[in-house]
């Protein structure tokens, strides 16, 4: 078997136009024999994968599946998920992700966001299988760590995948049909059970993790690249998902003990896009990017910026008024959000602010860095693995050395069982607020949405927990297209 040259050439060279030289292969030609091309990678894979892997992981910035700038960034998809639970509220429903925070046209086969959001984590498992397609199956150095994070790159967009189009694995998911399983570039596949895919996702994140610590990959110096902190975050996620707690509290305890700090309260109060915070476990760093790139989450997240969508336009993101009124003032956290409703000029320009304004977020120039992963997400995890796995006074300790981080009158719970998992739930959305966990984080604690009794939520939705948090496979861009996927695969309404 032979690769074609321009093939390497495209994926690799062609995807980083800033790479300064081409690929010395030898013998000339068109094509390399797989024995050449695993030779050169063993021998300089920086010039095969690196462009390959910086064009991954910028995806997580640049994609935009639709059309509109609101849909850009794996932040901004964050953002949309957080729109379809209860503690953030859009203040108008006028623009800007309305459809999200409405729920319209999002769950049916042919809803525009059911269709857009399986095209856009196939498209990083494309990315990530393009890389792995290329490495030889005895890897070392650099090609190891690219394999490592490609296997990484590829779980995150499956645990997604898996989140957003099956029940939740633990209350009937785990004996229904997962998503199809994509380990190679190229070729139509079924669904595959849920299963199976979760045991595929959890072997590449451990894969990759042991190809990390094997080749002393530094994990905490850079926070834009895929590590094995990464790694271990997302098997955490993964392994509470699936019910395997005991791997899960590992998984998110080896994070706590990588060399990461919890921000203070000025950091944590200060903005939340910069890369450098002590918590940043992965993030994207606006002054390394070598174009203009993406600004829609700083633009539509911040109320400073009056000369781009969200804010001219009047629509802000407010916390809900119920759980703001669950933070104690004692709760430095509190201080991201503005109860009162606010009037301000700038330029000549009148602006009024709703009340529950949100400033987690604030900054006056959007050019600002967006953190996709930190810290504070491996103790809330480790809490809920060690209170599901009957393991209390572990979990009560855990969550303590988190929230009293945050709240100078916390004390330790004595909560076990249920309540205990409460108050797990109820940190995890007041800590992770508008990062793109509460819908996930209220599908796995089987939560639906209740917006009935909340004082400032616009749309007063009430969505029972369980069938409505599953989203349809698209019917354009699968069901009609896979010859392998059937009317008779679909999801049920």
């Amino acid at each position: 078997m032979k690769k074609n040259l321009l093939y390497i050439l495209a994926v690799g060279a062609l995807l980083c136009s800033s790479c300064d030289s081409q690929l010395d292969v030898e013998p000339a030609g068109s094509s390399v024999s797989d024995e050449q091309l695993q030779e050169l990678i063993n021998k300089d894979a920086d010039k095969v994968l690196a462009p390959m892997m910086q064009s991954a992981i910028s995806y997580l910035h640049t994609a935009a599946p639709a059309s509109g700038t609101e849909d850009i960034g794996y932040a901004c998809w964050g953002l949309q998920m957080d729109l379809q639970a209860n503690d953030m509220v859009l203040s108008k429903t006028t623009n800007w992700y309305t459809d999200e925070y409405t729920f319209l046209n999002l769950r049916r086969q042919t809803d525009s966001f059911t269709s857009g959001r399986w095209g856009l984590y196939y498209k990083m498992v494309y990315k990530a299988n393009q890389i792995l397609d290329l490495l030889p199956a005895e890897v070392s150095g650099n090609a190891a760590i690219y394999k490592a994070q490609a296997l990484t790159y590829r779980s995150l967009a499956y645990y997604n995948l898996m989140y957003l189009y099956q029940d939740n694995y633990m209350d009937g998911g785990k004996d229904k049909a997962g998503v199809p399983l994509h380990l190679t570039v190229g070729g139509a596949l079924g669904r595959e059970t849920s299963v199976k895919v979760y045991a595929q996702v959890k072997s590449d994140l451990e894969e990759a993790i042991k190809l990390f610590k094997e080749n002393e990959y530094d994990s905490v110096a850079t926070p834009t690249d895929i590590d094995q902190d990464v790694a271990n975050l997302i098997l955490a996620r993964v392994c509470v998902t699936i019910g395997e707690y005991t791997a899960a509290v590992n998984a998110a305890d080896a994070v706590i003990k990588a060399g990461y700090s919890l921000m203070n309260e000025a950091q944590y109060t200060g903005g939340f896009l910069d890369v450098s915070l002590p918590e940043t476990i992965f993030g994207y760093n606006w002054s390394l990017s070598t174009s203009n790139g993406n600004r829609a989450f700083s633009a539509w997240t911040s109320p400073s910026i009056l000369d781009f969508n969200g804010s001219n336009m009047g629509i802000y993101i407010c916390i809900d008024d119920q759980l703001y009124n669950q933070i104690p003032d004692t709760d430095y956290r509190k201080k991201n959000f503005v109860k009162e409703q606010t009037q301000s000029t700038k330029d000549g320009v009148t602006v009024t602010r709703p009340a529950y304004l949100s400033t987690k977020y604030d900054h006056a120039n959007w050019e600002t860095d967006e953190i996709f992963m930190r810290l504070s997400e491996a103790y809330l995890l480790k809490a809920e693995a060690e209170a599901r796995n009957n393991q209390p006074a572990a979990a009560q300790q855990t969550l303590y050395d988190l929230v009293s981080k945050r709240d100078s009158g916390y004390t330790k719970s004595s909560k076990t069982g249920a309540e205990l998992l409460k108050e797990i739930h109820l940190q995890s959305r007041i800590e992770l607020w508008g990062e793109g966990h509460e819908w996930y984080t209220n599908k796995r604690f089987n939560v639906g949405v209740d917006r009935s009794k909340s004082g400032n939520h616009v749309e007063k939705a009430v969505h029972p927990a369980g069938k409505f948090f599953t989203f349809q496979i698209p019917l354009s861009s699968e069901i009609n297209s896979n010859p392998y996927i059937t009317d008779a695969d679909q999801n049920p309404l």
